[in-house]
């Protein structure tokens, strides 16, 4: 995204921070001054032309060229021999030139030079590839929690959007990743439209304020109802209201870390563990959770065992989500796969890959 690395140069020389439809009304007026002013330069050179036309009974060629080289003051002397009368109107073009010109130049140089003009260039290609995004994740706030989020969900191919304010993480945005952003306020009906807040999928809230988090996450549920919403948690005492909000899953990252650390204390091997299932470079080990109505049918209404899924697929059923949303872990083999439960499987990239192409009615969408 090369495109993008002087973005917040230009950003910080305002400190007005545009959408994406406040930045192209700026563009559109910065259009219509240059056309102004285009205008007013081709009305002194009309003007001219007409003037030796009718003063000199000139050809109208050599007008339009006395008045070209009049009004840009070129000095390449007269191309018609001018009469007292002929002297006198040029004296008052080249007088009458002097403001056209000189708003022209300052106008030409303003829209030139205005780092919105510059930036509404520099996001066009991101903002077609964000309008093209579908059951795509919008990560609201780029801070600590948020890369990570970001590291995981490129690893798991999972479509994103990062919306964050501040002009300095922009900056590392665009210089350390490729990933698509917006810079805005995430708290808005209309950034969060412009990330495409009706076509999401999910919706990750990481910003360091619990009360803007509560708003974001009200907005996007009035917005999309539908979409699942999981929010940072920094105040316990705030998580009523996320969750009255709109918020499906609430998170606090001080809570995770103690419990990761209290962990180590005693069972070292079980966070390599973790470890494992979270990062494994390339072939990274997975959870996946697969609605039974999506697998084929020789797979639902029968039992584990009898529907021999996991005998062909080599991949164990870890747990299974009841309809109460209850889970149960390392289901027996007698128990009925039936539409409404989700099962939970665990292996690499390839093995998960492989079970989908084997079970699902539809290859390997999972989502359909």
């Amino acid at each position: 995204m090369n495109y993008l690395l002087n973005l917040p140069q230009l950003f910080r020389a305002t400190d007005i921070i545009f959408t994406q439809k406040g930045r192209l009304d700026h563009f559109r007026s910065a259009v219509r001054r240059l056309g102004v002013a285009m205008g007013l330069m081709a009305l002194a050179v009309l003007i001219g032309t007409l003037g030796y036309r009718i003063i000199e009974h000139t050809p109208w060629f050599d007008a339009y060229y006395m008045s070209l080289v009049t009004l840009s003051t070129v000095g390449f002397g007269e191309v018609i021999t001018l009469s007292h009368e002929g002297r006198l109107f040029t004296s008052f073009l080249i007088v009458f030139n002097i403001g056209f010109f000189t708003y022209a130049i300052s106008t030409v140089a303003s829209i030139f030079s205005d780092p919105e003009i510059h930036a509404f260039f520099f996001d066009f290609k991101m903002i077609q590839r964000i309008q093209k995004l579908q059951q795509h994740t919008i990560v609201c706030g780029y801070g600590r929690h948020a890369m990570e989020v970001c590291k995981e969900l490129t690893k798991q191919k999972i479509p994103f959007v990062i919306i964050e304010m501040n002009a300095q993480k922009i900056e590392a945005l665009s210089r350390e990743t490729d990933y698509l952003f917006l810079q805005g306020d995430a708290t808005t009906d209309e950034v969060l439209q412009e990330a495409g807040i009706e076509r999401a999928r999910s919706l990750v809230v990481t910003m360091p304020s619990d009360a803007n988090n509560v708003f974001v996450v009200l907005t996007a549920r009035q917005i999309n109802p539908g979409i699942k919403i999981i929010s940072r948690l920094n105040n316990p005492s705030d998580e009523l209201k996320l969750r009255r909000a709109g918020a499906n899953h609430v998170v606090m990252p001080e809570q995770i870390g103690g419990y990761y650390m209290a962990t180590l204390v005693n069972k070292p091997d079980l966070v390599a563990f973790f470890n494992l299932i979270s990062n494994m470079g390339t072939n990274h080990v997975v959870f996946e959770e697969i609605p039974v109505a999506h697998l084929k049918t020789q797979f639902q209404g029968h039992s584990i065992a009898q529907s021999g899924i996991e005998t062909i697929t080599q991949v164990p059923i870890m747990g299974l989500r009841h309809p109460d949303g209850h889970y149960q872990l390392n289901p027996p083999d007698e128990m009925v796969l039936q539409a409404g439960m989700q099962i939970v499987v665990l292996g690499d990239d390839e093995q998960i890959r492989r079970f989908c192409s084997t079970v699902l009615a539809n290859g390997n969408d999972k989502t359909t």
